[in-house]
This record gives structure tokens, C-alpha cells and sequence, in this order.
């Protein structure tokens, strides 16, 4: 076989064999980049999971932050009552107390009169006064007046007395409203400086939080569970406004026959409309701009089905109407009605706030029929 003959098949052979052994080894590359992704999935997967778990940590610390922020909040306003139900008190007692000095000083002065005109009588022989009188009638005048101007003297003076006393009492009673008044603000102020720590304490759980919701399908996910929460909520609840509908105490009257005449139960601005957008969906109720710690009223008679934190809108209270409807306030500073409670319309029932993770304060109002979310602002014919 010739030279070239033989470098031919060589040629041939190896032309063969080099797809060959590509083939073999594209199958072990591929796997060891399979491998490589199911790592990476994993990594992810753990750091996802170690991010939920901190992400529900963070929500029920959010969710203890905020009850107590709501209770302490609610006794601060209690206390600040208590403290101008005080003063007022006090004031009372310094007036009557002022009123009674000035009549005592009226009653010394009609006193010091008396005596001036009785000692004045007393220079002359009283004696001598008396038996000079030769009409026995002009006699008897004489110690009728006589009479008259001692027992005159002795009442006013029982009742300088008397005043005296009252006066020292008050006085006392004063001194006492004073200390429970000075009590009552040092008390005011240590919860000021509590409620603050617990504000930082919010802020810090909220930076965490927004810094664990950085992803935004997490975040989507977040509040559309927030959302099924709420969803499951109000069914839960539904049972029982089937068995309220029938006591006549919680309404007096149907609430059907309020369309379009319920007042908004805060006063503000509009900051979310029903059906406007939102990162989930829509809107199912509407959002009222106001200050924190504002009052929130019932918008009709009911009972109170539900009073407590719920994640995604703080806390938050339902009113049961009767018929299925269901009145929602969210995002409360502070709840002042517990379940079972009968509310009627225009009682205060909480405060704003900005509870459920929120950073600008404001209150949520939604109305269910029969759980299905309907249109507040056709409900309600002005806003205040």
C-alpha cells in the first residue's frame, strides 16, 4: 500500500472518530450545567425561604407592636380626658371656694357694723337706758331691738362658722384634686415617651419589612394573601350576621333602606376610590385621608362581629348590620368596641392610625353584601 494510500485512511478514520467523541462528551457537559442550575434553584429556594420566614417573623412582630401601640394609644386618650375632667373640677372647687372667702368677708363686715352700733348703745347706762323708759310699749321696743341685734349677731356668726369650715374643706378637696391632677399628667407623660418607643420600634419593623419585600412577585403574592385573608374572614363571619339579622336590637331598622344616606365614618379626603387600581388588583373599598388618632364612627346601628389585627390591614373592625351587611374600618390607631358589643350609628368606635404596615396614617371603609365587596361612596351621600 502506497504512502498516500495509507494517509488517506488514517484521514478517513479520524474524520470518523472526532464526532464521536464530541458526542460522547457533550452529554457529561450538559449534565455537570443541569446540575449547576438545580444547585443554584436550591440556593435561591433556601434564601427565598429563610426570607419568608423572616418576612412572617417581622409580621407578627408587627402585628404585637401595633395591639400594643393601639392599647396604650387608647389609654393616653383616656387619661388626657381624666386629666381635663380634673382640672375642671378643681377650677369648680377654687370658685366656691373664692365665692364663700367673699361672703365670710361680707358676713365680717355686717359683724363689725354690729358691733360698732353695740358698743356705741353700750357707752350709755344700759340700766339707766332702760329705766328711763316711762312708757312700758317704748320699753318693750327697747328690749325687743336689744334682743333682736344679739340674735342677729350669734347667726351671722354661726354662719361665718360655718362658711369657715366649708371654705378649709375645699381648700382640702383642692389640694387633694391637684396631686390626683399632677398624677394624672406625670402618668400622661410616661406614656407619651412609651407610645414614642413604640413608634421607633414600628418604624424599624417596617424598614425590615419594605427591605424583605424587595422582590416584587413576593410582594404581589403578599398582598393578594392579604386580601384571600380578609375574603376568608368575611365569610367566616357571615353565619353569624344570619343569625343577627333576626335580633331587631342590632339595627333599628333595615340597612337596605340606608342607600345613599350613610355619612363616611371619618372626616377627610378620598385617597383610594372603590375599583381604583392597586399593586394586587383593585380597590374593594375606599381609602379616607385623616389624622392620626381622628375618630372613627359606626356609619349604622349593628353589632360588632369582629375587633382585633388582621395582617395587611392592622386593626380592624366589623360591624354586622343584619340583611348580610357587613361595614369594615381598617387601619385603626386604636379599637374601642370588642365583639359582641351593640353599637349604634355615630358612635365612636376607633381611632385612625396606620396600622397593617402602612406609612401615611388613614382609615379603609368597605361594605359587604352577603360578602361580596359593594360601592361605599353610592352608600354614602356626602363626604364631611
Amino acid at each position: 500500500m502506497s504512502c498516500h494510500r495509507v494517509a488517506r485512511v488514517f484521514c478517513l478514520a479520524l474524520a470518523f472518530k472526532m464526532p464521536f467523541a464530541a458526542a460522547v462528551s457533550e452529554p457529561k457537559d450538559r449534565l455537570d450545567e443541569l446540575t449547576t442550575v438545580r444547585e443554584r434553584i436550591k440556593t435561591v429556594q433556601k434564601s427565598r425561604d429563610a426570607l419568608e420566614s423572616r418576612r412572617r417573623a417581622l409580621v407578627g412582630q408587627l402585628s404585637g407592636i401595633e395591639r400594643d401601640y393601639g392599647r396604650l394609644a387608647k389609654r393616653l386618650k383616656e387619661l388626657e380626658i381624666q386629666a381635663q375632667a380634673q382640672l375642671r373640677h378643681l377650677n369648680d372647687l377654687e370658685r366656691q371656694s373664692s365665692e364663700l372667702r367673699a361672703a365670710v368677708k361680707a358676713q365680717y363686715k355686717t359683724l363689725t357694723g354690729q358691733a360698732r352700733a353695740a358698743y356705741a348703745a353700750g357707752r350709755q347706762d344700759w340700766l339707766k337706758l332702760v329705766l328711763d323708759q316711762e312708757d312700758p310699749r317704748q320699753l318693750s321696743r327697747v328690749l325687743a331691738y336689744y334682743n333682736y341685734l344679739s340674735q342677729a349677731r350669734f347667726s351671722l356668726l354661726r354662719e361665718m362658722q360655718k362658711d369657715l369650715t366649708t371654705v378649709s374643706q375645699l381648700q382640702q378637696q383642692a389640694s387633694a384634686e391637684a396631686a390626683k391632677l399632677q398624677s394624672t399628667r406625670e402618668q400622661v407623660a410616661k406614656d407619651r415617651l412609651e407610645l414614642d418607643k413604640f413608634r421607633q420600634s414600628r418604624r424599624e419593623v417596617l424598614a425590615d419589612l419594605e427591605h424583605s419585600l424587595q422582590d416584587k412577585d413576593i410582594q404581589l403574592r403578599r398582598l393578594q394573601e392579604d386580601e384571600e385573608r380578609l375574603q376568608d374572614l368575611v365569610a367566616a363571619i357571615r353565619p353569624l350576621s344570619d343569625d343577627s339579622a333576626r335580633d331587631r336590637s342590632v339595627s333599628k331598622g333595615p340597612f337596605s333602606a340606608l342607600y345613599g344616606q350613610l355619612t363616611y365614618p371619618t372626616k377627610g379626603s378620598l385617597l383610594e376610590s372603590f375599583g381604583s387600581p392597586r399593586a394586587s388588583g383593585r380597590w374593594d373599598g375606599v381609602v379616607i385621608r385623616a389624622p392620626e388618632g381622628a375618630p372613627v364612627h359606626a356609619v349604622a346601628a349593628g353589632r360588632v362581629a369582629y375587633s382585633d389585627w388582621l395582617r395587611g390591614y392592622g386593626l380592624l373592625t366589623i360591624i354586622d348590620h343584619g340583611e348580610g351587611y357587613m361595614s369594615l374600618y381598617a387601619f385603626n390607631q386604636s379599637l374601642y368596641k370588642n365583639v359582641g358589643d351593640s353599637v349604634n350609628g355615630g358612635d365612636i368606635i376607633a381611632t385612625v392610625g396606620a396600622s397593617g404596615g402602612r406609612a401615611e396614617s388613614g382609615l379603609y371603609f368597605g361594605i359587604r353584601e352577603k360578602g361580596r365587596p359593594v360601592n361605599p361612596m353610592l352608600w354614602c351621600s356626602h363626604k364631611d
